[in-house]
């Protein structure tokens, strides 16, 4: 389980690649009783070295406490005491200028896709597989498009992240750069599950409530995916347990561990959480 120590994170099982890498762009410490917010952002770039070693160049005038690459591995850019400049212009709840108040995440994620004849493309002109694109409509537009899906290790580092840094911290809110500078930005996007972050971590719900009726406990979903896998057990390697669920298919998700899901529909099994969007 992942800590916070010395305002540095820290991982006393070694389960996870923990690197500094520090940043000239910070602004000194917070003040008394801060931090008390995160701020969850997508990187747009396309890779995780890359997108820390633009963090660090004075000429970015960007920054963030942290980077999480595809397969879980952090770079810390600054100690958690002192603010960066991943925010800019943003508001929420009254308060202005968010930087002052929030440790910023970003997770390495190309975001929103061009769809071209032969598939979905990063704006930095990478083909993106169609089994790791989600297709989905932003909260604050109106049309579908295609999203680079974040992988099951990047949710689970965040998760675990945010759980240390509220445990240190106190942490309050847990949102997205979406949700404090609407008019100007889209990360983390649909494809991240921000509502199961901010229920787990912040309000402490467990989708496997005990003793409570089936038709309380399911929620209703549709796949997103073209095509979902369905298993016998949380995780990539477990077996199928019949041909994929095709894209619309309406579930009943009967319960959440980590970043899969149980769900029922004509079968019942265990399929990736990031596939399916709540009706």
């Amino acid at each position: 389980m992942l800590t916070v120590k010395d305002h540095f994170l820290s991982d006393p099982e070694e389960k996870i690649k923990i690197l500094f890498q520090e940043t000239p762009n910070i602004s000194g410490p917070f003040a008394a009783g801060l931090p008390d917010t995160v701020v969850i952002h997508y990187t747009a770039g396309g890779s995780l070295n890359s997108s820390a070693r633009w963090l660090q160049n004075p000429n970015a005038k960007a920054s963030a406490h942290l980077v999480v690459g595809k397969t879980g591995e952090v770079i810390q850019l600054a100690p958690f005491n002192l603010r960066t400049w991943h925010a800019g212009r943003s508001t929420w709840k009254g308060r202005s200028g968010l930087n002052q108040y929030s440790i910023g995440i970003e997770i390495d994620n190309a975001g929103p896709l061009a769809r071209t004849p032969d598939g979905y493309n990063t704006n930095f002109g990478k083909r993106i597989d169609n089994q790791n694109v989600v297709l989905a409509t932003h909260k604050l537009e109106s049309a579908e498009r295609g999203w680079e899906a974040f992988t099951s290790l990047q949710l689970q580092v965040v998760e675990e992240i945010c759980w240390a840094l509220k445990a240190a911290y106190g942490i309050k809110e847990i949102v997205g750069h979406d949700d404090i500078a609407p008019s100007r930005k889209r990360d983390p996007g649909p494809a991240f599950p921000m509502a199961s972050i901010q229920n787990k971590v912040l309000l402490g719900r467990d989708e496997d409530l005990p003793d409570e009726p089936d038709e309380l406990m399911e929620a209703a979903a549709l796949v997103i995916a073209d095509n979902l896998n369905i298993r016998s057990m949380p995780g990539t390697t477990a077996a199928l347990v019949s041909n994929p669920l095709p894209k619309g298919t309406k579930v009943k998700i009967k319960k959440t561990e980590g970043s899969w899901s149980y769900v029922k529909a004509d079968i019942e099994g265990w399929v990736s959480t990031q596939w399916l969007r709540t009706v």
